[in-house]
């Protein structure tokens, strides 16, 4: 019985193991404490599954700890197997790269490519829904930053803020790297600030009924749900579980014996697909199944187009219908994340097929170009040996000045002769209308005398 307690001692000990994080500059050390709370010395397996944002190059140091990967889990960990005296601790240094901040360069480089896009869009029709889709990306990412600020002195919370939006941030970064993203789907970003919002009644009790207590409460929300979806949080504070992948409302409240208290939460209703969003996949569809029309890809384009349409059809259609509960209304959402998954699949693959058309209308092109400019090299080729046929003799320098006075002789004739013509016809011009000998000269009147 003795050797089991002290089994489970050590099996204590080699989970009692602390993280606490302090920042140097652009390091992290991640502290891990372990303890032998047996009267014995024993061997400990000392291991920690490292944080899954980092990766083998962002450990700077390890100390005696080495680094291994498990496959089932898909993590990297520190290990190692110490001998610790009775009732011993000890502290394993993990010195880390922050990779849990976003720098403000990165920030404004998302921001000049959002401005360089709606530079480029500037005749189109929406082009002020445009500019106001890109302003609100911008005050998001500014969100960003300043949640990251906010919690400077507090790696823990950073930590955390950094992991829940990071999604957030790699759905901006799409819309700013991409034109078309940015031109169709414009009015869906201008929509979303639109949106109707829900309500989470959340009830709480204090399970006793013959004391006061303070309770801590902790509640969590649907996974889609961020900070900035919370419309009213009756005084609860946002946080997020990294390992749950979720946010939950948290706060410590003294409840009386037996007390409940019920609170609501009201959110943006974000498990909506934005009309706008989808209508304007469907117009970029329907550019691509323009282009690849009679091409040898019309008979495949044609089936993903379908495929689109249909999909997206089952999206507006079942968002139309009003689901009883707010549960059915999340669930049906995520049927259509789905859908919308596989229209952007189809989507990538009917522009794919629209890029291979258009690269090869191109290569043609540029074909008909360099033929165009080799015959006129044949042509010139063929005017070099025409010349070259005429003046392949040397001309002699008697011969040029003959041909020179033989010239000059000529224009001068031609032109003798021709004011010889001009001086007869000169004389005798006119003479039928002219005034005959005995004859006045008649007055002619001023028009309108």
């Amino acid at each position: 019985m003795r050797i089991y307690r002290l089994n489970r001692l050590l099996v204590f000990a080699v989970m009692f193991l602390l993280l606490s994080v302090s920042w140097v500059w652009a390091e992290l050390t991640i502290n891990i404490v372990a303890v032998n709370p047996s009267e014995t010395s024993r061997k400990i397996n000392i291991k920690y599954y490292l944080p899954e944002e980092l990766s083998p190059e962002d450990l700077a140091d390890t100390g005696v700890l080495k680094v291994d990967y498990n496959v089932d889990q898909g993590a990297y960990y520190v290990h190692e197997e110490v001998v610790f005296q009775p009732k011993e601790s000890k502290t394993f240094k993990v010195k880390v790269k922050d990779v849990w901040r976003i720098e403000k360069e990165e920030i404004d480089v998302i921001k000049a490519q959002l401005d360089g896009n709606v530079e480029l869009l500037k005749d189109k029709e929406n082009f002020d829904v445009i500019k106001r889709a890109r302003d609100k990306l911008v005050e998001k990412l500014d969100y960003i930053l300043a949640q990251q600020e906010s919690y400077s002195g507090n790696i823990g919370r950073r930590i955390e803020e950094y992991r829940a939006y990071v999604d957030m941030l790699a759905e901006i970064k799409k819309e700013a790297y991409s034109l078309k993203n940015l031109q169709f789907g414009a009015d869906a970003v201008d929509e979303i600030d639109q949106k109707k919002t829900v309500s989470l009644n959340v009830e709480v009790t204090n399970p006793s009924g013959n004391s006061e207590r303070m309770i801590q409460h902790k509640h969590y929300l649907p996974d889609e749900i961020r900070a900035q979806d919370i419309v009213e949080t009756a005084g609860f504070e946002v946080r997020f579980d990294e390992k749950e992948g979720k946010s939950y409302l948290t706060k410590e409240e003294n409840f009386k014996a037996g007390e409940s208290k019920q609170y609501k939460i009201v959110m943006k209703d974000i498990w909506q697909m934005p009309g706008a969003k989808l209508d304007g996949v469907q117009q970029r569809a329907q550019i691509a199944m323009d282009e690849i029309k009679e091409t040898v890809y019309e008979d495949t384009g044609a089936f993903l187009f379908n495929a689109i349409n249909d999909r997206l059809e089952q999206i507006n259609k079942s968002q139309q219908e009003k689901q009883p509960t707010i549960k059915k209304h999340i669930g049906m959402f995520r049927v259509n994340q789905g859908r919308y998954k596989k229209v952007e699949e189809d989507l990538d693959k009917i522009e794919e097929l629209m890029a291979i058309i258009k690269a090869k209308r191109l290569e043609e092109l540029e074909q008909g170009r360099v033929k165009n400019v080799l015959q006129r090299l044949r042509s010139l080729r063929g005017l070099a040996a025409l010349a070259e046929a005429i003046f392949k003799r040397r001309i002699s320098l008697t011969t040029t000045w003959k041909i020179i006075l033989g010239t000059v002789a000529f224009v001068a004739f031609f032109t003798a002769l021709h004011f010889f013509i001009w001086a007869r016809r000169s004389g005798v011009v006119g003479e039928e209308r002219g005034v005959k000998p005995g004859e006045g000269i008649e007055e002619v009147p001023k028009p309108g005398t």
